[in-house]
């Protein structure tokens, strides 16, 4: 291979693919469908109410109805300093439940809850309303009957509120990882975990970004019969690993992109990231990593002639990358089970593995040895079979060529 020609396809796939319109406006949309994404809904569950919500109470105990309107008025409130909730009281008897059913259709009442005598015992009322899916107003409610009913029955039994209220305050937990030379280090478990769900999530996208895009490029090049052309002028190998690497390089331009916007807005929160030990490593398993699956992306793509199968075959290719995600809660607790060591050995699935045990609960040295050997000698054999079906792959057109055929190409010297 001439190294000349190869940094010539980089630049040219480079160089291409960055000028698209498709290209410039992925790199500014994605962020901001991100954010609109996850960020956003969360703003506006939190945002306050404007307005005072009427809430009905058939009070069949006699007992209730009062201290939840003391309660609610003193815990919740507008941003005007009124109660956020205004409690009305439904005399109970026959035809009550039609009469709190009006008075909500007709928009008197926002909802109505029915308390009776069974609540010391069961501890259940019913929230009737046409929404009830608010978990915002069902979870303070909830608390609130509870706390209200728990003060009826301490003061039954001559117990003072107060006091319960005293010695029920909360009590905070404070985590302090220790590392395997003994090194105590307060840290967050969950920032530990978000850790490696970020990392999976850009290798993933790079993956995604950078694979299908190669995966069209030689579609797109076959059907134009231009790979013919460039063979008269490249090896396919050289043609091969300018795509990769060109298109490996567009991938990273749209993460630094997206990285320094992130840096920009989310800069505050910086003082909650904690490097993980070996965190070299896990550059190591996104470098293998990436390279391993471009390969698989180039052999898969390699004898396709269509826009419908590139996007099937990346489909295919890219579900493995999830894996770890959908099985994530098992291995945050327990990174050490002996299933989550093999899995993690499996060259489709170390990377991302390897990303969420490290930041967890880093693994012993030889199996971090391991897991990089297996992937890089996985690389360089899929590295080997890619160029072979690649060599044959780019110039095979209409009978899609089978399984079989692949294997035959992947193994086939020469």
């Amino acid at each position: 291979m001439t190294l000349k020609k190869i940094v010539a396809i980089v630049r040219w796939e480079f160089v291409e693919k960055v000028r698209t319109k498709a290209f410039l406006i992925s790199l500014v949309l994605t962020p901001v469908l991100i954010v609109g994404f996850s960020v956003v809904p969360g703003l506006l569950a939190m945002k306050p109410d404007t307005r005072v919500r009427n809430i009905g109470v058939i009070d069949k105990t006699g007992k209730v109805e009062f201290g939840l309107a003391s309660v609610l008025g003193k815990k919740y409130k507008l941003e005007n300093g009124k109660p956020n909730y205004e409690v009305l009281n439904i005399e109970p008897g026959n035809g009550d439940r039609e009469r709190a059913n009006r008075m909500v259709i007709s928009k008197e009442i926002d909802a109505y809850i029915v308390i009776d005598s069974s609540i010391f015992t069961t501890g259940k009322f019913e929230y009737v309303s046409e929404n009830v899916s608010n978990f915002r107003e069902t979870e303070r409610i909830q608390s609130t009957v509870k706390d209200v009913v728990m003060a009826i029955e301490l003061e039954k039994r001559g117990v003072d509120p107060r006091i319960v209220k005293e010695a029920s305050k909360p009590i905070e937990l404070e985590t302090v990882k220790l590392s395997k030379e003994g090194r105590e280090e307060k840290s967050e478990g969950g920032v530990d975990f978000v850790l490696g769900y970020v990392f999976i999530f850009v290798f993933a996208l790079l993956i995604l970004t950078s694979g299908q895009l190669l995966v069209r490029s030689v579609v797109e090049e076959k059907t134009n019969r231009i790979v013919e052309v460039l063979l008269s002028s490249a090896t396919a190998d050289e043609i091969m690993s300018g795509k990769i690497i060109g298109l490996s390089l567009l991938g990273l331009t749209q993460l630094a992109v997206w990285a320094a916007i992130g840096v920009g807005f989310a800069g505050q929160l910086a003082a909650y990231v904690r490097i993980p030990d070996h965190f070299w490593w896990l550059i190591v398993f996104f470098i293998l990593g990436y390279l391993f699956y471009a390969s698989l992306f180039v052999m898969a793509g390699a004898p396709i002639t269509t826009e419908q199968e590139a996007q099937q075959i990346t489909s295919y290719v890219s579900m493995a990358l999830f894996l770890p995600i959908v099985i994530a809660f098992m291995i945050v607790q327990n990174p050490n089970a002996g299933y989550v060591k093999l899995i993690s050995l499996f060259p489709l699935f170390t990377p991302t593995m390897m990303a969420l045990r490290i930041p967890v609960q880093s693994p012993e040295t030889w199996e971090l040895i391991s897991g990089a050997v297996v992937l890089a000698v996985s690389t360089f054999l899929a590295m080997m079979a890619a160029g072979r079906v690649f060599r044959i792959g780019i110039l095979v057109y209409g009978k899609r060529p089978s399984f079989k055929d692949l294997l035959r190409w992947a193994i086939k010297k020469g």
